[in-house]
């Protein structure tokens, strides 16, 4: 039988909570680094132009208010119904770039904060109010990149976007018939040239695309 990376679900309203406070507490980073605040997604009881001072009891309450389980359930359903194939996929790729393979991998699901997220060495948050069907599968296998990836983002100091441009253009390897475009604002021209020329050595890519100066 082929191997595949094993992905397990959880959410709560705690994890809400907690997905929430952390949007808000990046919020300067997301703005700084050309993220826009239309691009997420908060409790309808939320002020958005106020959210830096509002109390962690009102989130909760704006939390429990929208919260209904049957949400994440069928999210967490439909995805175990199409990611077989794609985890076997996903191993095999990850293994072809010659990285370590992360063999479990978390998935907090959520309905707010930006469209999906990763946190090393082994979780990704995805938003199930952007996404549904194959593009909430798309935004999953996305972030389970970034997370094989991140040793030589950091090693290479590769900055926001350079980093998504890298991750969009290994999605579009391994999954090419699943539509997952981001919004780049540098050009990424210079990079794709890169990639194509030495695909699939990823270490070489990386350290050769820390050298460029891209413009925006």
């Amino acid at each position: 039988m082929e191997e595949t990376i094993k992905l397990s679900f959880e959410y709560s309203k705690e994890l809400e909570v907690k997905r929430i406070t952390s949007t808000i507490n990046r919020l300067d980073w997301y703005l700084n680094n050309n993220y826009k605040l239309d691009w997420m997604t908060f409790p309808r009881d939320v002020d958005i132009n106020n959210l830096a001072s509002i109390p962690k009891e009102d989130i909760l309450k704006a939390v429990e208010k929208e919260y209904d389980s049957q949400k994440y359930i069928s999210a967490v359903d439909s995805l175990k119904q199409m990611y077989g194939p794609y985890g076997i996929r996903l191993r095999k790729f990850i293994e072809d770039l010659s990285l370590p393979v992360i063999t479990d991998i978390i998935i907090n699901l959520t309905l707010y904060g930006m469209g999906g997220s990763y946190h090393v060495p082994n979780k990704v948050i995805s938003n199930i109010s952007k996404y549904s069907g194959d593009k909430l599968l798309g935004n999953i296998l996305h972030e389970i990149i970034h997370l094989h990836i991140q040793h030589l983002i950091d090693k290479y100091r590769i900055d926001q976007w350079k980093k998504e441009t890298l991750v969009n253009l290994l999605f579009a390897t391994a999954f090419p018939e699943i539509d997952k475009k981001n919004d780049i604002p540098i050009k990424t021209k210079e990079i794709e040239l890169i990639y194509k020329a030495n695909f699939p050595e990823i270490g070489k890519i990386i350290s050769l695309v820390a050298e460029l100066e891209v413009k925006k």
